[in-house]
Formats: structure tokens, sequence, C-alpha cells
């Protein structure tokens, strides 16, 4: 029998109470409310991924509805960082983000992705300086793309610049990530 796979409350906290807060209209959080996120109460300990994937599809279609759902479900994952970046431990992992440099803050917020859940596993192979391959073994939603827009966004962070970060393959809810940045700027307080 396989195990249910579950979302914690520190992730659902980190997209939907910390990143996206403020933006989610009075009707998107009754939507959310009936599917299962009421956000006026304590999070629940856990949740289905299949209710993750509706709460998600509910905040991309309220908030850019004018984008493709895989271009929304990419900012998703934008604002899911923002709102792990106001954790305690988001705060810590922003702080350092330069100083780690951006192979070592994929290899970090890595960890972080995967302590959301019980189920994501992450794979980082180096190809080449500022080129790597990312394998995920689920991608959280039914669109890649989410993954994507968080790790694309922890580039930036990091201090990489001209992000890219494409699909190579997609099978299921597992996803090879080709991702590569052509310049990294070195903030001068780590290099002082």
């Amino acid at each position: 029998m396989s195990q249910e796979k579950l979302v914690f409350a520190t992730a659902v906290e980190a997209l939907f109470v910390r990143g996206l807060g403020p933006r989610l209209c009075a009707s998107t959080r009754l939507r959310l409310c009936e599917a299962g996120l009421d956000l006026r109460r304590p999070l629940a300990v856990s949740y289905s991924l299949e209710e993750w994937k509706t709460f998600v599809g509910i905040a991309a279609r309220a908030l850019y509805s004018h984008l493709s759902r895989s271009e929304a479900h990419g900012w998703m994952g934008v604002h899911y960082l923002g709102g792990f970046l106001q954790t305690s431990m988001g705060r810590l992992v922003g702080e350092i983000a330069p100083v780690l440099g951006s192979e070592r803050m994929l290899e970090r917020i890595s960890q972080e992705l995967r302590g959301g859940n019980n189920f994501l596993e992450v794979r980082l192979v180096t190809l080449s300086a500022r080129h790597v391959e990312l394998w995920v073994n689920d991608v959280l939603g039914d669109y890649p793309s989410f993954v994507a827009g968080f790790f694309l966004r922890a580039l930036q962070l990091a201090g990489a610049r001209n992000v890219y970060v494409d699909v190579r393959s997609f099978e299921g809810a597992a996803c090879t990530f080709d991702v590569h940045w052509r310049e990294v700027v070195i903030p001068e307080a780590a290099t002082g």
C-alpha cells in the first residue's frame, strides 16, 4: 500500500498565508474555504496533495486569470518562495543566499522544498559552470512551472542573472529541468 502524499502546514502557510495573504480577495478566500482551506482558522497539520493542487489552482486562476495556467502556476512558485523567505528559516536562507552562490543555493533550497511534504525527491547534477540538471519526482501540481518558478526565484536571490529553467522532460508528476544562468552578481559585502 502506498503512502498518501501529504503537504505540510508549513508549505501551505508559506504560500497562502505569507506569500499570497493580502493578495487574496474575499471571494478567493471563500473558494479556498469551500475547497477545504479556511484561512480564518488554524491550518491543519497536513493536506493531501490533491487538496494542495486544488488550492494552488484556485489562487492561480484568481490572481493570474490573464495568463496561461502554466504561467500562473509559475507565479505561484515565485510566491511560495517569497512566503518561505518570511519564515524564520527562510529569513536565514535569504540572508546567506548571496554568500552561498547559485549552485549551493539550489542544494539548500531543494532541502527546504522537500521539508514541506512527505514525498518530494530532488536530485541536482552539475553539467558545467552555471548549468545544472534538476530532477524532481513530483512537481506539486499539474504544471512543472510551479517548481520552475520556485527555483528561478531562488537562483535570482543568490545573485544569478539571466536565469533559465527549462523543462527537459515531464512524465506523470516527475520532471527534469535544464537550469542555466549566464552571469552571477557577487555582492560587494561577500567579496570584502
